[in-house]
Order: C-alpha cells, then sequence, then structure tokens
C-alpha cells in the first residue's frame, strides 16, 4: 500500500494526528493491506524492527486510520500501559486472544473519547452503523430465540476457553456506551443498546455477573488516566486470572528505539 496515496486522500484533521505521533516518535508511520479480517483497520509495533504499521482492508475511512494512530499515541507518546507476556511463561494463542480482548476494550474507551475530541461524529464514525445493525440488533434476537452459547453470535472465544470473558466484554462496552454516550446516540440506536443490554442481562445471567465486577473497576478508576486506565486493565487480567501470564508494561525510549520491558 502506498503511503503517498493514503496520505493524500485522508482528512486534514487526520493529516494533523499522523504528523503529531510522527514528529513525537520519530517514526513513520507504514500502511499495509488487510486482508481476510473482519477488522477495518489494525495497528501494531515491532519493538524489534521498531516499526508502526497501521494495516488497513479496501474499504477504510478517515476515522479507521484517526483510531489506530490514538493507539500509537497513547503507548509511544503518552506512556499508556499495555497488557504484555511475563518472560517465564509459555505463549500460547488463547492467552494472547484473551488478554487482547481485555486490552481493546479499555484501550478503546480512552481511544473513542479523544476521537470525539478531534470532531468525530460518535453516533456514525467512532461507533459505526454495524455495531447497531449487526451486534446490537442480531445478539438481542438470537438470545430471545434461546439460542446456545455456540450460537449465540458473541462465540469469538469460545474455542479458546474465554468464552465468559468475551460475551462479557460485550455487555461492559454497551453499558459504557450507555453511561457515556447515551444523548449522542440517535433514538432508534439507543433504544437498540438497550434492548442489547436487557437481552443479556436476562439470557446471560453468568457474564453480566461478571460485566459487573469489570464495570466497577471503571467506576473506581478514571480510564482517562494513565494510573487508572493501567489499574483497570491490570484488575481485569487478574479477575480473569491472567495475571500469572502478563502484566502491564509501558514503552520506553531508548537511543532511539522503543523498549517494552518485561512485567
Amino acid at each position: 500500500m502506498n503511503r503517498s496515496d493514503v496520505i493524500d486522500n485522508l482528512d486534514s484533521r487526520v493529516v494533523t494526528i499522523l504528523d503529531e505521533v510522527e514528529s513525537a516518535t520519530d517514526l513513520q508511520v507504514r500502511f499495509q493491506t488487510l486482508t481476510g479480517s473482519y477488522v477495518v483497520a489494525q495497528y501494531g509495533f515491532d519493538p524489534h524492527s521498531n516499526t508502526a504499521t497501521v494495516f488497513l482492508r479496501s474499504d477504510w475511512e478517515d476515522v479507521d486510520i484517526a483510531h489506530e494512530l490514538m493507539h500509537m499515541k497513547l503507548e509511544l507518546v503518552e506512556g499508556f500501559a499495555v497488557l504484555a507476556w511475563r518472560s517465564d511463561v509459555s505463549q500460547t494463542k488463547a492467552i494472547e486472544a484473551a488478554f487482547g480482548r481485555v486490552r481493546v476494550y479499555v484501550d478503546d474507551e480512552v481511544v473513542h473519547s479523544r476521537l470525539i475530541q478531534e470532531g468525530f461524529t460518535l453516533d456514525g464514525e467512532v461507533l459505526k452503523s454495524q455495531i447497531f445493525d449487526d451486534i446490537y440488533t442480531k445478539i438481542p434476537r438470537y438470545l430471545q430465540k434461546l439460542r446456545p452459547r455456540p450460537d449465540d453470535g458473541m462465540a469469538h472465544l469460545d474455542e479458546f476457553g474465554y468464552g465468559e470473558l468475551c460475551r462479557s466484554s460485550f455487555l461492559v462496552q454497551a453499558e459504557l456506551i450507555c453511561k457515556n454516550y447515551s444523548s449522542a446516540l440517535s433514538d432508534a440506536h439507543r433504544k437498540k443498546v438497550q434492548r442489547f443490554v436487557s437481552a443479556f442481562r436476562t439470557h446471560r445471567s453468568p457474564e453480566a455477573g461478571k460485566a459487573d465486577e469489570v464495570l466497577r473497576l471503571f467506576e473506581g478508576n478514571n480510564v482517562m488516566t494513565v494510573a487508572g486506565h493501567k489499574e483497570i486493565l491490570e484488575s481485569w487480567a487478574r479477575l480473569e486470572a491472567l495475571d500469572r501470564f502478563v502484566g502491564p508494561s509501558i514503552y520506553t525510549r531508548r537511543d532511539n528505539r522503543y523498549i517494552l520491558p518485561w512485567p
């Protein structure tokens, strides 16, 4: 994917974010094509090669790149913690999928807020129509039809043994949307989120109980701060018994390279 072609098609707001991040990190962001993925965009930093890459599906929009750049800014510029492997554990896809879920759902609370501050519209850009038309429309129907867990639309981590984590994270996000952004949603979208919450709490009570534990972490800590964000990450990982595999770590700049110390 040609970097110049991507930048030439970006809204000026996103170009400004890109310039700020690259100036602060002394890194040039790479853009690569993302194929065969259900996500539109994905950010990755490789400390071994000291490269930052935004992977993009062909249908990407400005807000998708802005979203990934915000993740980069949090990690490499502002010192927000990430969950990282401990040095003495075996790294498995199951554990990686589990702590990746925790990390994404915590980080996105901060990223969504930053995007709104940059002038992106919550309903339609930051939260795209797909989340309302897919997750918050289809899943309540599945639950009301008493579909079993493998067929309830939230089975993404079942194969790894973390189905409860996956389902509870859906409710955590929905409840936070209702709490923080209800007034910014259209009436139709607000009702869809509320129906999802109601159906989930009716038909997935064990997962709802776990979600409530996580929601209490958000209530007791300010996720928008470095300290509060780290506490939520660490505590949620502990709730899922992931803390012996991963822990919070912060990227450190040394000799124009970024190092992620072992937790």
